[in-house]
């Protein structure tokens, strides 16, 4: 698109683009005067129409240069583009036509950047990474083991604690079994199972369900064990250690049931 500008001191009127106001700012020097102005004030799209011209002239020129002068209405020829000036200390204003243009082109705009964004930035980045590390410490610790004892040292520090992972597709139930401890009580019975851990690292005791059945396989009552309730003073504060397994021994009173099955499901709550 073709855009017009006009000089305000002689009137020349001249085709400009949108790189050269673009890399100037909008101030061009008139090719026929030589007067650097705003070219955003006369911009225009439309192609200014050549008006017939008129011999007549104010005194002041007739006395002067003895030519004739153009009426207000007339405009001159279409010049060439404008030159940009050299001096580019007149290009450090806001162009207050620029917003009356924007349909046809827009200006670049030059970051801002200051000396406090360049200081809180890096900071609320340590801050969002510290934040993080801290609310995912024991992840961490599972995909990269040898962070472990850095933050050990750190929670040591900060009064907080670093669980022990929670992965129970590493655990599985080795053996199991529930039986009567004396006939003559069939409500007594005792609940043996051992658990192993086949992760390479250790994790944290689960829970486990215990559902009693029926002879039709039909759930009768359930209940479910936390790692204090089965697992004995010596075992406390600890994890499953690596490739190890742990063996349960609970004895229950089953009351008026007579359970004929069970179940075992383990979880961490």
């Amino acid at each position: 698109m073709d855009l017009y500008t006009r000089c305000p001191n002689c009137d020349t009127t001249f085709r400009v683009t949108t790189q050269q106001l673009q890399a100037s700012g909008g101030q061009v020097r008139c090719g026929h005067c030589q007067k650097i102005f705003d070219a955003f004030a006369t911009l225009t799209a439309q192609e200014p129409q050549i008006a017939s011209q008129e011999p007549a002239a104010s005194a002041a020129e007739q006395s002067q240069e003895h030519r004739p002068a153009l009426e207000p209405s007339e405009r001159p020829p279409v010049a060439d583009s404008p030159t940009i000036p050299n001096d580019r200390t007149q290009l450090l204003r806001p162009d207050p036509a620029a917003s009356l243009y924007e349909w046809e082109f827009r200006m670049p705009e030059s970051p801002r950047r200051t000396l406090l964004w360049a200081v809180l930035a890096p900071l609320l980045s340590i801050v969002l990474v510290g934040q993080l590390a801290y609310a995912f410490r024991t992840e961490l610790t599972v995909l990269l083991p040898q962070t472990r004892s850095y933050y050990v040292r750190i929670c040591e520090s900060l009064g907080c604690t670093i669980g022990l992972p929670k992965l129970s597709s590493y655990l599985h139930i080795e053996a199991s079994d529930l039986k009567a401890v004396d006939p003559s009580h069939p409500s007594e019975i005792q609940l043996l199972l051992s658990v192993r851990n086949r992760a390479p690292i250790e994790l944290a005791y689960p829970a486990f369900e215990l559902t009693l059945t029926n002879s039709l396989e039909q759930a009768i009552a359930r209940r479910v064990f936390l790692p204090q309730e089965y697992l004995p003073p010596t075992a406390q504060g600890g994890g499953l250690k690596a490739g190890t397994e742990l063996p349960i021994e609970l004895f229950l009173d089953t009351g008026a049931l007579r359970a004929a099955g069970y179940r075992l499901y383990m979880f961490y709550p």
